[in-house]
């Protein structure tokens, strides 16, 4: 049996609601799931509930953390996190006013640009509080300044063109911490994507307990390389198809052994 580790929902930028996920991921057969949403809790409960219709599925309750550190985002997953702890709810609702901000600030720009998109046109692609890039490129698409969301990132919204606005963002170790305050295990998200893999001891050093050696965007160099790393270092192994409901769905769709979610699960005993 396999698990999912890494799965996006409507909550931040997923087409999929949790309910949604929760039942293709029982159709496929899957015996566990994380519900991992970008800088936002609200996918969890609702996932939660919606699994006690399905025996044998588990859902672990998890977050990425968008971080950023000397000039390159960096991805954390937290895993088995207490998402009642206040602390982690203080500043999550800190990235979203952040997230917020950000948003006003593109379409400002965009508007510089002759693009006539407004807050609502891109609140209503978005079902959570996490609002972000991809609902601003949903609304570009459907407003016909262009055909795709990979053209809106291309044109528009990607890193140095003309409506990039970079978000206040917390550091990769602070990120850490507050997983581990909230009694989760934080788990670094495909390496293979990072600019810069050096910063990677630091992250060991400072607390990071394991590595997502599979993911959709990972070579079979990468998975060979960042698993090695993970054992020389004793550090968990995850995976994760890191869906966001696209079609074909990405769910089950890597070889992830439920045995990861299994030593997760033991690890976070002990956090």
């Amino acid at each position: 049996m396999k698990a999912d580790l890494h799965v996006h929902t409507t909550c931040s930028d997923g087409l999929l609601t949790p309910e949604k996920v929760v039942k293709k991921a029982f159709e496929i057969n899957l015996g566990a799931i994380a519900i991992t949403d970008h800088d936002t809790i609200d996918g969890i409960l609702p996932a939660c509930v919606e699994a006690k219709k399905y025996k044998g599925l588990e859902v672990i309750p998890g977050i990425e953390l968008s971080t950023y550190h000397q000039d390159q985002e960096v991805h954390i997953l937290g895993y088995y996190i207490n998402y009642d702890d206040f602390d982690l709810k203080c500043h999550l609702l800190d990235l979203q006013q952040s997230r917020k901000n950000r948003l006003e600030k593109i379409l400002t720009k965009l508007n510089n640009l002759n693009v006539k998109i407004d807050l609502n046109d891109v609140y209503k692609h978005s079902q959570g509080a996490s609002v972000g890039r991809p609902h601003i490129a949903q609304a570009l698409v459907e407003k016909g300044y262009v055909s795709s969301i990979k053209e809106a990132f291309e044109k528009y919204l990607g890193k140095g063109k003309p409506a990039y606005v970079p978000r206040e963002k917390i550091t990769p170790f602070e990120a850490i911490k507050l997983i581990k305050k909230a009694k989760g295990v934080p788990v670094l998200a495909h390496p293979g994507l990072l600019e810069d893999d050096s910063i990677i001891p630091e992250l060991i050093n400072s607390g990071i307990m394991g590595i997502e050696v599979i993911h959709k965007d990972h070579t079979q160099e990468d998975t060979r390389y960042y698993t090695k790393l993970a054992r020389e270092r004793n550090l968990l192994l995850t995976g994760g198809s890191d869906s966001h409901g696209e079609e074909p769905l990405l769910l089950g769709a890597l070889d992830i052994s439920l045995e990861y979610a299994t030593k997760l699960r033991e690890t976070a005993k002990f956090v």
